[in-house]
């Protein structure tokens, strides 16, 4: 039977018996799963971004074009480390040249995972590093990964259920919990990590390769520009119109804040332009989870010399779910100094 395999070896019956060859070349650390979600430095005009993490320089993305005129040898150095440390993945999707899209790249690239053995899925999954376990990237994509990480920033006792639930999973499932952190707050990390030591081990391992499809996914996105491109940011915007003056309120402070925790995480700041707008979060995923908009009315009307004694609102607080990663959200607000709303 010809195979899908994850790298270069040889067909296994089970997890259990793969050759130890497969095994070393399999031997690696997480890539995506570390770049977590509530931090980065967030580029935008009217964005105040905060040191939650590292900015670091992007490469320039390759076109379309200028990939499927690759040769071998520059589709591999490109490409194999999409999945981690698997050049065969590149190598089978260089015999499918050329790519009508960047999608019809991506999936070609994935194949090699997703086409694979469930025993050798297994393998690939169990010899990934635990989220949080101090785990070592070895690619450059994850040590960007890690550089734009919050999972240091746990605390002690954060840490310690996080480890306690990496044990229990591995007790398990016998592989590295899996789960695309680029779309997902820490608290949903945690979450989804307690709901999934409750499904079966084929469930759990069909979990673990569609959340590798989607780190894949945004991996080439942000490599290679060109038609057919899956969408993999979302966006946070809101407009402020001041309802004494009936104009957009300028100069607005806008916060977004990460309220999944008992301790609620700033994730970034703005203030409003011109025209009453404001962009927190943009050029990303927006992670799945519970936020916080909170606009500093108060301090607007004060300084807007507003006719009135005092204003009633000080801070106007604003929740929100976010459910798709890929979406935007945009949050009005209409703003008087006794009163405000909203619409949809």
């Amino acid at each position: 039977m010809k195979l899908n395999t994850i790298s270069e070896a040889k067909t296994c019956s089970e997890a259990k018996t793969c050759d130890n060859a497969f095994l070393e070349r399999l031997s690696f650390g997480r890539r995506d799963f570390l770049r977590m979600t509530v931090g980065g430095t967030i580029a935008g005009a009217g964005l105040a971004s905060l040191p939650f993490g590292r900015a670091l320089a992007e490469p320039a993305k390759l076109t379309l074009d200028q990939v499927n005129r690759m040769d071998l040898d520059a589709f591999v150095a490109a490409f194999g480390d999409v999945i981690e440390f698997t050049p065969a993945a590149a190598k089978e999707a260089f015999t499918k040249r050329p790519f009508a899209t960047v999608t019809a790249l991506h999936e070609s690239l994935f194949d090699n995972l997703r086409l694979a053995p469930p025993a050798e899925q297994h393998t690939f999954f169990r010899r990934l590093s635990d989220i949080g376990e101090n785990a070592v990237p070895f690619t450059a994509a994850s040590t960007s990964e890690q550089a734009k990480a919050s999972i240091s920033s746990l605390d002690a006792p954060a840490l310690a259920r996080l480890h306690a639930l990496n044990v229990a999973y591995r007790a398990k499932f016998d592989m590295s919990y899996t789960i695309c952190v680029r779309r997902n707050t820490v608290q949903r990390i945690f979450d989804e990590l307690e709901r999934r030591l409750h499904n079966e081990k084929d469930v759990e391992l069909a979990t673990a390769v569609q959340e590798e499809h989607l780190i894949t996914r945004i991996r080439v996105v942000e490599q290679v520009s060109g038609p057919g491109a899956p969408k993999i940011y979302g966006d946070i915007t809101t407009h402020v119109l001041d309802a004494m003056i009936g104009k957009p309120a300028k100069g607005v402070r806008v916060e977004l804040y990460d309220v999944g925790w008992d301790n609620p995480r700033k994730v970034s700041e703005a203030i409003t332009n011109a025209d009453g707008r404001a962009e927190l979060m943009k050029e990303r995923p927006v992670p799945i989870g519970r936020y916080e908009l909170r606009f500093a009315m108060g301090d607007y009307f004060r300084k807007s010399r507003t006719p009135v004694a005092k204003p009633f609102f000080d801070v106007v607080p604003m929740r929100l779910s976010i459910s798709k990663p890929e979406e935007s959200t945009h949050v009005p607000l209409i703003a008087t100094p006794f009163n405000y709303s909203t619409h949809g």
